[in-house]
């Protein structure tokens, strides 16, 4: 008796069935984990590929922001076809890290006035403004990016490349929570009047990213100086300062005060009478002549380009094993002997002992040793402190002005101006600085706006798992058929 066949139709049906019902499963399933995902922080989402983790918040930064405990609000203004999504996503990993930090972006386009109530400037797409109940602060874009002329590549490289590019996000970002958050900023005041040399732009903005207010001063027609300073820069002066300026300057170090003083290599105590006599009340003394380091390994090219010793400070604590400094044309400091009781004098920059001083005749200097020339250390930058009544007087002397030119710096990669950073963050006393390195950008960044992100997530998210899944039921149609 022959048995009749089941319908192969019917079991492939439902194997068919059960296919197309477990792809849409899946595929619901990767839509919800990618709506799922796409709430979570950026830092757990988005990974830092760059080879410099030029987007990874360091943890001076976590431990910075948060300690924050009033509300800050970020502006990103960008127009939104045109976002930088790295810069973007970088920003958004400080809102994350603080639930005080608001992050609102504005479309330009759409509100063409918004940033006119902080600044006058046409401020370039993807800048930010960041602001609290004290006080706020704008960041273009392009001190972000920083684009400079860097003299050393200048030089090394014949002219075939003269500037270097670095990402200093971080830096000035930090910065910036740092500025809109503290009680009271620092001012320095930089004295006029000598023949002084003025400060670079560079170095001014590095001042002010750490949230140093530098301002200049004449005391000639002052009683005092200013109560609100707590550092005053005498930068490079060609002439002695007045009598009735000593007293002031005087009066001030003895109620506490602080007093930072660059001079150059023709430097010669018997031309200044007046400043000699305020820097030796506090136990240093200055030699005429051009310092020449004797040691080969101190030195870079010629003996009075010098890399010098760093002696133990708190000044020099965190940097002595990360930062070179560069002393261009420097003359002596000695420390003078038999100080009075409570005055501590400190070397914090020196050369080795194989170092000489070389007069200046006809304005040149010999870089070989003469006869009967002593050689001993030298001090190229000095830090004196006293205990007083109003607080700590505190002085430092640098012998070089010259290194605060942009291109001493740049030899050694920002470490001078990091030096002189941190000698002013000692006498302004501050408790907690603020200060990041710009990362060198050495190889270019691939930049993806936010038009081009957000095409890839839906080439990601729904484009590519719907094709996969149209692949599959096509390969299952086949298949059926054969």
């Amino acid at each position: 008796m022959n048995q009749e066949k089941k319908p192969i139709f019917n079991r492939q049906a439902k194997a068919g069935t059960y296919t197309a019902v477990i792809t849409l499963v899946l595929l619901a399933v990767l839509v919800v984990v990618n709506l799922l995902v796409s709430a979570l922080p950026s830092q757990y989402t988005v990974i830092d590929t760059s080879t410099q983790d030029l987007y990874t918040l360091s943890e001076t930064t976590e431990m910075s922001v948060g300690m924050i405990d009033e509300p800050i609000t970020i502006y990103y203004i960008a127009i939104p076809a045109n976002e930088d999504f790295q810069l973007l996503t970088f920003v958004e990993r400080y809102a994350s890290l603080s639930k005080n930090i608001t992050l609102k972006k504005v479309d330009p386009t759409v509100n063409p006035t918004f940033t006119a109530q902080y600044t006058d400037a046409q401020l370039n797409n993807n800048s930010l403004i960041i602001e609290s109940a004290r006080r706020y602060k704008v960041i273009d874009y392009t001190e972000i990016y920083v684009e400079e002329f860097d003299y050393y590549t200048y030089m090394t490289t014949g002219g075939a490349s003269g500037y270097s590019y670095s990402f200093a996000g971080e830096n000035v970002i930090t910065g910036a929570l740092d500025f809109v958050t503290t009680d009271k900023l620092p001012t320095i005041y930089t004295l006029m009047g000598h023949g002084e040399t003025n400060l670079t732009d560079n170095l001014t903005k590095q001042l002010q990213d750490a949230n140093l207010a530098v301002e200049s001063l004449s005391l000639l027609t002052m009683d005092a100086v200013p109560e609100d300073a707590d550092c005053i820069m005498i930068y490079a002066p060609t002439s002695d300062i007045s009598t009735h300026e000593k007293e002031l300057l005087t009066a001030y170090m003895e109620a506490g005060g602080h007093m930072m003083l660059l001079t150059e290599f023709n430097y010669d105590p018997q031309l200044t009478p007046n400043l000699a006599a305020l820097t030796s009340h506090y136990g240093i003394t200055g030699e005429t002549g051009v310092v020449m380091e004797g040691n080969n390994r101190a030195y870079y090219q010629v003996p009075y380009y010098i890399i010098p010793q760093v002696g133990s400070h708190e000044i020099t604590a965190e940097l002595a094993q990360s930062s070179y400094a560069f002393m261009i044309f420097a003359h002596g400091l000695q420390v003078q002997e038999n100080l009075r009781s409570g005055l501590t004098v400190t070397p914090l920059l020196y050369t080795t002992e194989s170092a000489f001083i070389s007069p200046v005749q006809n304005g040149q200097a010999s870089t070989v040793k003469g006869e009967g020339v002593e050689s001993r250390s030298y001090g190229l930058a000095v830090a004196a402190e006293e205990a007083v009544e109003g607080g700590t007087a505190k002085l430092v002397w640098i012998s070089a002005a010259q290194m605060l030119s942009n291109e001493a710096n740049q030899v050694v990669s920002g470490g001078n101006y990091a030096y002189v950073q941190s000698m002013l963050d000692w006498m302004c006393e501050r408790e907690q600085v603020v200060s990041l390195p710009a990362i060198v950008l050495e190889d270019p960044v691939l930049m993806v706006n936010d038009g081009a992100a957000n095409t890839l997530a839906v080439i990601l998210t729904a484009v590519l798992p719907l094709a996969i899944a149209v692949g599959g039921f096509l390969y299952w149609m086949r298949r059926r058929r054969r």
